[in-house]
């Protein structure tokens, strides 16, 4: 059907422009012909005055001669009136008589001024009277037709713009629609259905101004774990329950409300209430529907979701849909990974931990600047000697007053900021500091590993800066050993490989940390050419009750890893029990309270300074240069 209409409407436009032509010609002839009855009813009357006067002995030359000429422009078109032709065959017919009746007119008056009677002249002139009333009466009818004419073509004309204006017009409003329809599409997440990140908070923004006299909440809903789904059952799998959750959230819908998708896993709503304890229930059902039909997973899986609830009626300040979103999501955070906790207000007591977290977030660059930040060392002791064998680089804020913040409340923040890849450049180059300051002071150091977070992992320049760094203070190959998590590991493999690939170019060793409190997988580790492999403290936490389980679990994970030349170290070690099964199943080195908790850099230096001295005094002698240190750092 649209194929024809494309074809119509420019030929029913074409069929317009003709007939609207042919109209204005029309009008235009119409408007000859009534100037064309005068000048007959001129030559009817003048020649009428034109035989009076002659009768009556007054000779008009002139007139003659004017009426003549008005007769031979009539039928030709030429002449200084600006007399048109017409096609009507009656009307031109009746011309011609009339001129040969005006000739036969001047004939008798020519023999009445011979002295002829005037008989013949008025016998003849009666005639003439009559032909050119015939001749006005022809050219009336003949207007009269083209008038019909005309309106025929104004009528066709009317039909025609009529169609092409209800068409114009039908277009215009499917095309509204059509808009409507694509601008609802565009601010719908394609997945889900539900509103968009943008969308939805100016939905939410207009219904809040619509209903000023409601009470409204935003929830931040996030399905926890939800990478595990994905990786474990498929992105199709993953999908199938966004699609699923959204339909649930859809459904409890009312009037004055919204739902969108924040990103991922994580849904945001704007939900009308009277009661909280409704409000909180009606979330509930929602999720219990959810566990019921789409949350459960193969085997005996369980899908969890964290939910925050910020209630307009308790922030103190005035804030737009996107600070309630904010605030939501912070009391979220406050049970996520709480296995008895799944729904949070959000309340003064978070709202003072959240201004304090932006305390801390705005204190960081100047933190920086001014040196706040501290390096702590936790020692390695290697299983085989008792001894210290390397440390971990941590990060501690010592506070202007004194007091010192813990990694946990501040590397959060950081990390939810997009900083902390200045931390862990800060930290990398103080560690890089202290190896030059001991090298040149001729005193033992051990290899120190240093973490790198997620970002600083994706950074471009990662490899390239680190390594300018570790050149500009001379530290030599093999004493850097930078850390990554499993999480980061196993989200690009093959980026992952290249960075491995890189480091070992530029003399750094790799450690993969964590192992085990992810989604671990030892088929990686063949192609994965690290040095160190950390096993997590949750390997050794005992909880299950299993403990023959888990200690034959570690000890194939260590046999297998060391038969591919990695070393083993194990982290979170608190027993002498632990350390003596460790001790049995080859592990290499060990990290933990059961030796040593983190320390400041200073207490490290003791530690391995009693080292020095003893190596200094029983095998070296007093000289010792700085090139023996090479040599001690591997004892």
């Amino acid at each position: 059907m649209k194929k024809y209409m494309r074809v119509f409407f420019p030929v029913l436009f074409l069929c317009l422009l003709i007939i609207s032509g042919i109209s204005v010609k029309m009008i235009h002839d119409i408007g000859n012909y009534g100037t064309l009855i005068n000048y007959v009813g001129i030559v009817r009357g003048a020649s009428q005055r034109l035989v009076k006067l002659e009768t009556n002995g007054i000779e008009e030359d002139d007139l003659a001669e004017y009426v003549g000429a008005i007769l031979k422009e009539l039928r030709t078109g030429e002449g200084d009136f600006g007399l048109a032709l017409t096609r009507s065959e009656e009307y031109n017919a009746n011309l011609e008589l009339l001129d040969a009746q005006w000739n036969i007119v001047l004939e008798k008056i020519r023999k009445v001024r011979e002295g002829e009677v005037k008989t013949a002249l008025l016998d003849e002139s009666e005639k003439l009277f009559k032909i050119a009333n015939d001749t006005v009466f022809s050219l009336e009818r003949y207007s009269s037709y083209r008038s019909s004419q005309l309106g025929m073509f104004i009528s066709a004309v009317s039909v025609i713009c009529l169609i092409l204006l209800i068409y114009y017009i039908k277009s215009f409003f499917d095309l509204k629609k059509t808009n409507r329809e694509l601008k609802d599409i565009a601010s719908r997440d394609k997945l889900t259905g539900v509103y968009n990140g943008a969308e939805f908070n100016r939905e939410a923004s207009n219904i809040l101004v619509q209903y000023p006299d409601r009470k409204f909440a935003i929830l931040y809903i996030d399905i926890e774990n939800f990478k595990y789904i994905n990786d474990v059952f498929g992105y199709t799998y993953g999908d199938e329950m966004l699609r699923s959750y959204a339909a649930l959230m859809l459904k409890d819908t009312r009037e004055a409300e919204a739902v969108g998708r924040s990103i991922a896993d994580r849904f945001t709503a704007l939900r009308c209430y009277e009661d909280k304890d409704e409000l909180l229930q009606r979330q509930k059902d929602v999720d219990k529907k959810f566990f019921e039909k789409g949350g459960r997973l193969p085997g005996r899986h369980m899908v969890t979701v964290a939910c925050g609830i910020c209630c307009i009626e308790d922030v103190i300040e005035h804030l737009d849909v996107q600070g309630l979103i904010d605030r939501a999501n912070f009391a979220q955070k406050t049970v996520k990974n709480d296995p008895k906790l799944h729904y949070a207000f959000y309340n003064e007591s978070i709202r003072q931990k959240m201004i304090e977290e932006n305390r801390i977030r705005d204190r960081i660059d100047s933190a920086l600047e001014k040196g706040e930040f501290v390096v702590y060392l936790q020692p390695k002791v290697s299983l085989a000697n008792g001894k210290i064998s390397g440390a971990e680089a941590l990060a501690r804020w010592k506070l202007p007053d004194g007091r010192m913040l813990p990694p946990g409340e501040f590397i959060p923040i950081m990390e939810k900021n997009h900083v902390i890849g200045k931390l862990d450049k800060y930290i990398f180059e103080k560690i890089c500091i202290w190896f030059q300051n001991r090298i040149k002071a001729g005193v033992l150091v051990e290899p120190v590993s240093i973490n790198v977070s997620k970002l600083q992992f994706y950074n471009p320049d990662f490899v390239k800066e680190y390594r300018e760094i570790k050149d500009k203070y001379n530290v030599p190959d093999g004493m850097l050993e930078i850390e990554f998590t499993e999480t980061v590991a196993f989200e690009n493999q093959k980026y992952m490989l290249k960075i491995v690939s890189e480091l070992h170019e530029n003399g750094f060793g790799c450690s993969l940390d964590d192992f085990g409190s992810g989604y671990s997988s030892l088929g990686m580790l063949k192609d994965l050419q690290i040095d160190v492999l950390k096993l997590d403290a949750m390997f050794f936490r005992n909880s299950s009750g299993n403990i023959e389980k888990e200690k034959l679990i570690v000890r194939s994970i260590i046999n297998m890893v060391r038969r591919l030349n990695i070393r083993v170290v194990a982290e979170g070690i608190e027993t002498q029990e632990q350390v003596e099964f460790l001790k049995e199943a080859g592990c290499d080195l060990v990290q933990g309270f059961i030796y040593y908790k983190p320390m400041p850099v200073k207490e490290f230096e003791k530690l391995i300074d009693v080292r020095t001295e003893a190596v200094r005094e029983n095998i070296y002698p007093k000289n010792l240069n700085t090139m023996a240190v090479s040599v001690l750092a591997k004892i």
